[in-house]
């Protein structure tokens, strides 16, 4: 089974049962508590402003101390809606509900309906209540006749939650059926009927039904708080009675009356409530009716849907705990944690969807310790499984296999070192092989060979030995060193990495069914570390890589390489590198300059650690830059270096190319240079030659003074930094361009034809190099234009960039050079005597300068002949 199979084999029941645990939780809204609390506190950070056209009219305690107990008479009420309809208030809403009509003063209530009625704009509330506990259900209205004048009547109610606070409302309620819409709701349908259509019709004719029918809601909705109590302006009562307010404080605006006096009316704790003081019913209506009106009331997220939301939640987390490593798995758990939060936050104030999150956040805390237990109990049993496995997994770097290979590392080796010679005998001192000035088996005292510990370097006179271990063989081997040169430092530990790369590790005993735990995770890390880490990630990476890689081992074999050397070196492919002499392979490119061999380099990067650059050349015609670096022993655990090929052939072809230019330049520049000079230095001036020198020098002058200008201006574009850049109108950019060549175009009976469709087209850019650009391409188009033709300045605005086309009657551009006509020293074919008079710097400017403002330019032959240049810049159509 393959290990992806295995990690999301493991969770099984753990994965079933913490779903069914989050939807039980879900389901039953046991988190209810949390998941308000998580609700109140954001609440509390997302404040806004209040609305500037909601004023509140509160019947507050200096109303009372002014006015008297309440109830207040109706005509007070009937006079405070005559005053705030003559200070223009657009609607009032009044949070006081007039249902039983004054026996001892039936004037007041006319006096009510009649300001009711002249106002037009007043809306009453319609309360649903009890007469006493458990009884029957009752909607009570304001008096019939005032609720026939009234502008509009709607419910108040504020939804409870559990826990007392007011968070949300019906927009509909009712009861036998849910036709009342919410005061704020109806306010809104009378402000902008086309907005807010009704949806609910047949409101009832009778004030109380006798009948014993439940009350119907519809749609719920939660309220963002734009604040706590007193966010809202207000005016007390007895003020407004008093005429004591601005002329213009309820001009079209919404006021709102009702009851904040302490002890009296509606006030009802909510989310947003400081310090636990309640907020006024007509405050809370303030808050309803902006939410409704910018369309900020909040929807709860339906039952199926949260079930739904939430197990995926927890089966997701299980789903990345066996796509991450197990060390990231804690952090995994975190960022979501704090993602999901901040996708709840993300709904609940852009999409106004409320997603209760307690059930899910408490699923992915549950996670990460269940998973880790299931884990591990697999990991006990994948490990016992995969051990056999991993005895037989091939070892990282290739080992020596037999005595050849060991001749050829040694060969090496005296290659790169002073080494003499060497031999290798057998455990009983009898010879196999050497070479050079090799050691006498008589330097090893008598029996030596049969107790010397292997793996460890013994010195005996000028030789040095060491006992290989070969699994269930050894050999001996000895070197003999001048006696001057014995090896230390790096040599040494050449050494000893070298005799580790000839050695073969013993059989391992056989796994006995008590082995710990710790024990066979250390086997399983070595092994990956060895075959995963290093071989599987360094040959991946260096697949990829667009320079040739050849990784040289101690032995001064290849043991590892990459297709790009293989097609340097003349290779069918990179496993056929594998193994092979590194020096014999690379004497093939041929070193230029230094008078270097591959031997001598290997010793300098080997033994004094220096890197090693130069290039070399491969016939007929590869042109490689080769850098060799040693491998840090301490790190990659192996002696041995890097050489890398980097193919340079199209740089140098770039610099011969780069010289052929200067070249030219350097003629073209000092050509008329050198004219001037002769002319001035002539002896056969006479009476009268002074104008005809004049004449000669204008032109060789003026042509150099060209040729600097270019190279000037091209340079100054190259080197424009973005940061400099500054509003400029490219309409006037183009104006000044064309009122530059006017004379010109003029001389020749020319005439251009500006078709600007936009006053001004801004961008951030330079003026001066816009305007050099755009002159350029007006003087190519003069210069190359037959007398008495047009040219034609075509400049429009899109929606977010500028195109500006200038289109002549020349003979166009050859087919051919299209593509190359803005490269430095490039010109048409046209034989005209203007085209003579430059290098190619001037549209290699325009290219620049378009390209440094984020633009492009296009080039094409007219239809009807000539060429057409279009420049397209970015451009913001609100700067």
């Amino acid at each position: 089974m393959s290990r992806s199979a295995q990690v999301f084999r493991f969770p099984e029941w753990s994965l079933f049962a913490l779903v069914g645990l989050i939807l039980l939780l879900v389901y039953s809204n046991w988190l209810w508590r949390w998941d308000q609390l998580i609700y109140d506190l954001q609440l509390n950070l997302w404040h806004t402003p209040p609305a500037e056209d909601v004023v509140i009219v509160a019947v507050d305690d200096r109303s009372l101390e002014a006015l008297g107990r309440w109830p207040w008479p109706r005509d007070l009420h009937a006079r405070l809606i005559d005053r705030l309809t003559a200070a223009g208030a657009k609607v009032i809403a009044m949070d006081i509900l007039f249902a039983e009509r004054d026996r001892e003063h039936p004037e007041r209530d006319r006096l009510l309906i009649q300001s009711t009625a002249a106002s037009g704009r007043v809306f009453f509330p319609v309360v649903m209540e009890e007469y006493r506990q458990g009884g029957q259900l009752v909607e009570t209205s304001p008096l019939p006749e005032l609720s026939a004048v009234a502008a509009g009547l709607g419910h108040v109610h504020m939804e409870l939650d559990a826990d007392g606070i007011g968070r949300s409302i019906y927009l509909y309620e009712g009861v036998g059926a849910a036709y009342w819409p919410h005061m704020m709701l109806s306010v809104l349908q009378w402000l902008d009927p086309e907005r807010w259509q009704k949806n609910r019709v047949g409101l009832h004719q009778a004030q109380r039904q006798s009948a014993m029918q439940p009350i119907f809601r519809d749609q719920h909705r939660l309220i963002p708080f734009a604040g706590p109590a007193g966010h809202y302006p207000r005016y007390s009562y007895s003020q407004v009675l008093a005429g004591d307010f601005l002329p213009d404080a309820f001009r079209d605006r919404v006021v709102l009356v009702g009851v904040t006096a302490t002890g009296l009316g509606d006030a009802l704790p909510t989310p947003v409530s400081g310090h636990g003081q309640p907020m006024a019913g007509v405050e809370i209506n303030a808050n309803i009716l902006e939410a409704l009106r910018t369309d900020r009331v909040l929807s709860l997220v339906e039952m199926p849907w949260r079930l739904l939301i939430s197990a995926g939640v927890v089966a997701f987390v299980f789903l990345l705990y066996g796509l991450v490593r197990p060390h990231w798995a804690p952090l995994v758990t975190l960022a979501l944690l704090f993602s999901l939060f901040g996708l709840v936050l993300l709904a609940l104030h852009v999409l106004r969807i409320w997603f209760p999150p307690s059930a899910a956040l408490l699923g992915l805390v549950l996670s990460y310790p269940l998973w880790s237990w299931r884990r591990l109990g697999q990991t006990i049993r994948y490990l016992n499984q995969e051990m056999e496995k991993l005895q037989q997994e091939p070892q990282l770097m290739p080992s020596a296999k037999s005595l050849e290979d060991l001749r050829q590392g040694l060969r090496f080796l005296r290659r790169i070192t002073k080494l003499n010679g060497w031999m290798v005998c057998d455990t009983n001192g009898a010879p196999m092989f050497a070479e050079g000035a090799f050691p006498a088996t008589e330097s090893l005292p008598q029996g030596e060979a049969q107790w010397h510990s292997p793996g460890v370097w013994r010195r005996f006179g000028p030789d040095q030995w060491i006992r290989v271990s070969r699994g269930e063989t050894s050999w001996m081997l000895g070197l003999r060193w001048p006696a001057d040169e014995f090896p230390q430092g790096r040599v040494l530990l050449m050494l000893e990495d070298f005799s580790a790369k000839l050695s073969l590790p013993e059989k391992s005993p056989p796994r006995g069914t008590l082995e710990s735990v710790d024990r066979r995770i250390e086997q399983v890390r070595n092994a990956h570390e060895r075959l995963h880490n290093l071989r599987c990630f360094i040959e991946n990476a260096i697949n990829q890589m667009d320079d040739g890689l050849l990784v040289v081992d101690a032995m001064g074999q290849v043991a590892m390489a990459n297709p790009r050397a293989a097609f340097y070196l003349g290779q069918a492919d990179a496993v056929s590198l594998v193994g092979m002499d590194a020096e014999t392979l690379l004497s093939q490119l041929d070193i230029q300059g230094g008078g270097y061999c591959w031997s001598e380099l290997m010793q300098r990067l080997l033994l004094d650690e220096q890197p090693i650059r130069f290039e070399a050349l491969r016939l007929p015609d590869t042109e490689l830059f080769v850098q060799m670096k040693p491998l840090d022993q301490s790190l990659a655990g192996s002696f041995g270096m890097i050489v890398t090929l980097s193919f340079i052939g199209a740089l140098k072809r770039t610099e011969r190319t780069r010289a052929k230019m200067l070249s030219f330049l350097s003629h073209d520049i000092r050509s008329p240079i050198t004219s001037v000079l002769s002319l001035t230095q002539s002896r056969q001036a006479t009476e009268g030659t002074a104008e005809s020198l004049a004449k000669q020098i204008r032109p060789l002058a003026q042509r150099s003074l060209r040729l600097a200008d270019d190279f000037l201006q091209l340079a100054r574009a190259e080197a424009v930094d973005a940061t400099t850049f500054a509003d400029t109108d490219f309409v006037s950019v183009v104006y000044s361009a064309v009122d530059e060549v006017f004379i010109q175009a003029q001389s020749r009976g020319i005439r251009i034809d500006q078709q600007i469709e936009c006053e001004e087209a801004w961008l951030n850019g330079n003026a001066g190099i816009l305007e050099r650009a755009v002159q350029n391409l007006l003087g190519n188009a003069v210069k190359f234009s037959p007398e008495d033709s047009v040219i034609t300045v075509y400049l429009t605005c899109l929606d977010s960039e500028i195109v500006c086309c200038i289109r002549d009657q020349g003979p166009g551009i050859a087919e051919s050079q299209l593509e190359t006509i803005f490269l430095p020293f490039q010109h048409g074919d046209q034989v005209t005597e203007y085209q003579r008079t430059g290098v190619g710097l001037g549209l290699s400017f325009v290219k620049v300068a378009v390209e440094k403002h984020g633009g492009t330019i296009e080039v094409c032959n007219s239809e009807t002949g000539g060429a057409e240049f279009c420049l397209r810049l970015p451009f913001d159509p609100e700067l």
